[in-house]
């Protein structure tokens, strides 16, 4: 199957690509595939020229066979082995400011390869999603690698008269805040933003480097917890909409991540007002159920519900509708209550501190972990349960994915428990959807056949 992107690496690469005739030879090959006859016709050279060039280009691994044809003596077709080529930053860097960006790459083959309208899904965000209108504010906070959303976020906002503010925060700047600040300055920069939170209407939390990094001082974690109290005040009394989003968008040119980003795009790209409908449908399916029961790889978890909301990716004015959305959306978040918790728990794969967990095995007595396996990463678990203090072990929400458009296959971790009929079990804060639960530190484990009824 041709690739994405190829990125050149080679010296002798670069070399062959610097002839004029094997550098249109491969733009063609880019376009379809072609025999060596077609391609002699085409650039009005002999056929030995074009065979020998060809044969220059497939010692460089530029192009191959189509469908896996090798000479046996007949015509055979040639292709690219991939419908871009970047030459390696590593080659460049002292160009400067001659560098390939990235970010230009990976669009142009979002938009022109798979016809995917960035700004257009932006402006529907704003406009359909977070429901912004003309002279109101956003406030976003980002680290680096969810910039090319905000990005098209502010033209968008921009041609709308939405207002913004930005704040940056990557991972070395919070790294630097938890581990290097004083507790003055570690204290000031979270007044400085629930100063700010004061003046918007919407809050977009697009800081998907913060799941990553623990913050282990104790004194900070009371700060923080006090600081959190503050902005909980403030978003209901000033009834600030709320969005977030758990995971990062990166620069890699390769094709596992642009297919990722693609099925990212594709589940931002959608109806909100069908998605709203069908997820309300099933938040309301599961509202009237006394106990529920949880099956997957042969244990059994049975809880009653606290709360029932839904996350439907956008803002509506149902009685179930979430007061926090986060991207991509589409989800059922059912705020267990604690004490009815009984059973156990068992996934292919969990996620903890920016690290995979395999084959976790959690066992819980009266709401709270009693006991705890993985076969790979079990002391991140451990770290995990020990960050979210008083209430570490107690599950803060089983949520069940409603959005159509997520393939569990080629997306980033933090988005697939938004694809329709996966359930994801939290840890961490579930205060924001009505719960009591207040963990210091978000993990989760993700089922992706598992069962969910009434009993």
């Amino acid at each position: 199957m041709i690739k994405n992107v190829q990125i050149i690496t080679k010296h002798s690469q670069v070399r062959e690509l610097g002839n004029a005739l094997k550098y249109d030879m491969l733009r063609e090959l880019i376009k379809g595939a072609a025999t060596c006859q077609q391609l002699a016709s085409g650039f009005g050279v002999s056929k030995q020229k074009i065979h020998y060039n060809l044969n220059k280009l497939m010692e460089e691994g530029l192009i191959e066979f189509q469908d896996g044809d090798s000479d046996n003596g007949k015509e055979v077709y040639y292709r690219a082995t991939a419908k871009n080529y970047v030459l390696d930053f590593a080659l460049g860097e002292h160009l400067g400011e001659g560098l390939i960006n990235g970010r230009s790459v990976i669009n142009r083959i979002l938009e022109s390869e798979y016809k995917i309208q960035l700004s257009d899904i932006a402006a529907r965000i704003l406009r359909d999603s977070l429901k912004l209108r003309r002279g109101q504010k956003l406030l976003i906070v980002t680290g680096k690698y969810n910039v090319p959303l905000v990005e098209k976020i502010l033209i968008e906002a921009g041609r709308m008269s939405i207002r913004c503010t930005v704040l940056f925060q990557d991972a070395q700047m919070l790294k630097a805040k938890y581990d290097e600040y004083s507790l003055a300055a570690f204290n000031a920069d979270y007044h400085h933003f629930n100063k700010l939170l004061k003046a918007h209407n919407v809050y977009l939390n697009l800081n998907g480097e913060a799941r990553h990094i623990p913050l282990n001082d104790p004194e900070k974690q009371k700060l923080r917890m006090k600081h959190y109290a503050t902005s909980h005040e403030i978003l209901q009394s000033r009834q600030i909409r709320i969005a977030m989003m758990p995971g990062l968008l990166k620069d890699t040119l390769s094709d596992k991540a642009i297919e990722s980003e693609l099925q990212f795009w594709k589940a931002l790209d959608i109806d909100y007002q069908s998605l709203c409908r069908s997820t309300l449908e099933t938040c309301e399916r599961f509202s009237d159920s006394g106990r529920l029961e949880l099956k997957n790889l042969g244990a059994t978890l049975r809880f009653e519900v606290e709360k029932i909301l839904a996350e439907c990716g956008s803002f509506s004015d149902s009685a179930y509708q979430s007061p926090v959305i986060n991207y991509p959306g589409g989800e059922v978040l059912m705020a267990p209550k604690s004490s009815s918790m009984q059973g156990e728990i068992k996934a292919e794969w969990g996620y903890a501190l920016g690290e995979r967990i395999e084959r976790p095995s959690i066992l819980i007595r009266n709401g709270e972990i009693h006991n705890y396996t993985a076969i790979k990463n079990q002391s991140i678990l451990s770290q995990a349960i020990e960050s979210g203090g008083a209430d570490g072990r107690k599950i803060a929400l089983i949520c069940m994915g409603t959005n159509p458009n997520i393939s569990l296959a080629n997306i980033d971790m933090s988005f697939k428990q938004k694809s329709r009929g996966l359930v994801t079990v939290y840890w961490g804060d579930n205060r924001s959807v009505g719960g009591k639960v207040q963990g210091s530190c978000e993990w989760f484990l993700q089922l992706e056949n598992p069962s969910l009824s009434s009993i």
